[in-house]
């Protein structure tokens, strides 16, 4: 986690050394642990190279679970259709193998992108603050389509957007960003 803080802080000290404007938004992808599908599991571990018999184990392995809940005498037990299994040695591993996808369009399309077990920072760095805007803003859509791909999504209220500047006032054009009807307006830091 300290490295990955520290990467982002040199982005954004190089932005500010360079009188750039870097706007990032700090997201948390919303039970992503317990939501991702076993398929899509399986095709990343087999994007990433990874021998069709070992993933066919790791699908064999995911799929066929039940979980039983008891109160009292009475018991529940439900198949379990999506989800990293909690406490997993694999889980983590297959989260970051399924998330990697985003994390690369992201980086392909001029996004600093980086992840953090569910939480995914992006940063958009330049000297026009309307193209860094419409740099995020696509990044945000991009990351809502893919969420939708694999039924997963946003958590709002563990977002946040921060604009990292030294001018003393952003343009008016720099409105707030839209996201499935929440918006968020830019706070701005002056570092």
């Amino acid at each position: 986690m300290e490295t990955a803080f520290h990467q982002l802080v040199v982005w954004v000290e190089k932005a500010l050394d360079q009188q750039e404007v870097a706007l990032g938004i700090f997201l948390d992808i919303e039970g992503a642990f317990n939501n991702t599908t076993y398929d899509s599991m399986c095709v990343a571990l087999a994007r990433h190279g990874v021998d069709c018999t070992i993933v066919r184990w790791v699908k064999a392995t995911l799929e066929g679970q039940r979980a039983t809940a008891m109160l009292g005498n009475l018991s529940r037990s439900v198949a379990v259709s999506r989800g990293c299994p909690q406490g997993g040695v694999l889980s983590p591993l297959l989260w970051c193998l399924v998330v990697d996808e985003l994390l690369t369009r992201l980086s392909e399309g001029g996004v600093y992108a980086q992840g953090y077990a569910d939480d995914i920072c992006l940063l958009a760095v330049g000297k026009f603050p309307n193209a860094v805007y419409g740099l995020i803003q696509w990044a945000l859509c991009t990351v809502e389509a893919w969420c939708v791909g694999f039924s997963l999504s946003v958590n709002p209220d563990k977002t946040g957007l921060i604009a990292f500047t030294r001018k003393r006032k952003l343009p008016v054009s720099l409105n707030p960003i839209y996201s499935e009807g929440y918006s968020n307006a830019p706070s701005r830091s002056n570092i």
